[in-house]
């Protein structure tokens, strides 16, 4: 089975706790903040087929933190 390295870079993926955690921990004064808007808005498909990008402006629309 071959894997699309650069699509995984490129997309959020909901199903891979790692990658919320390495997203808030990008937002050292709002982890837990930012932790909490990512897992809301993975189950309610806010961030379905969403690449990184998307997130940080999602988190900068929602919450009015900047981009890391």
């Amino acid at each position: 089975m071959a894997r699309d390295k650069a699509k995984d870079d490129k997309y959020f993926n909901c199903s891979q706790e790692h990658e919320a955690d390495y997203v808030a921990g990008l937002y050292p004064h709002a982890k837990d903040e930012v932790k909490t808007f990512l897992t809301t808005a993975c189950m309610d498909k806010t961030l379905h087929n969403s690449t990184h990008k998307d997130v940080y402006d999602l988190i900068k629309r929602k919450l009015g933190h900047s981009q890391p």
